[in-house]
């Protein structure tokens, strides 16, 4: 079982791997603001298939598996996010 660091963004917290990787749907929900996370990263893993490549499965707190994402893939999940949100609102 793996420790965690928690970075208070606003009122969101976002967890850390003692390395730097970042848990995929805390990042999201943070920085889009959205209830729903997952289903954005749903569908943008499926248009985008290669950000798999940065992602990893990690066991945490009560043997809980979730999705961590490394520096290089939360760029390229940032741009991502920034096409979806654009592509959205019109």
């Amino acid at each position: 079982m793996e420790q965690t660091l928690v970075v208070q963004f606003d009122d969101d917290p976002i967890r850390f791997t003692p390395e730097g990787k970042v848990f995929v749907l805390d990042a999201m929900k943070a920085v889009i603001q959205s209830e729903h996370p997952k289903d954005i990263w749903e569908c943008l893993n499926k248009k985008n298939p290669k950000i798999l490549a940065h992602c990893e499965n990690r066991r945490f707190q009560r043997g809980q598996r979730l999705l961590v994402i490394d520096k290089e893939g939360w760029e390229m999940l940032w741009i991502l996010l920034i096409d979806h949100l654009t592509n959205a609102a019109f």
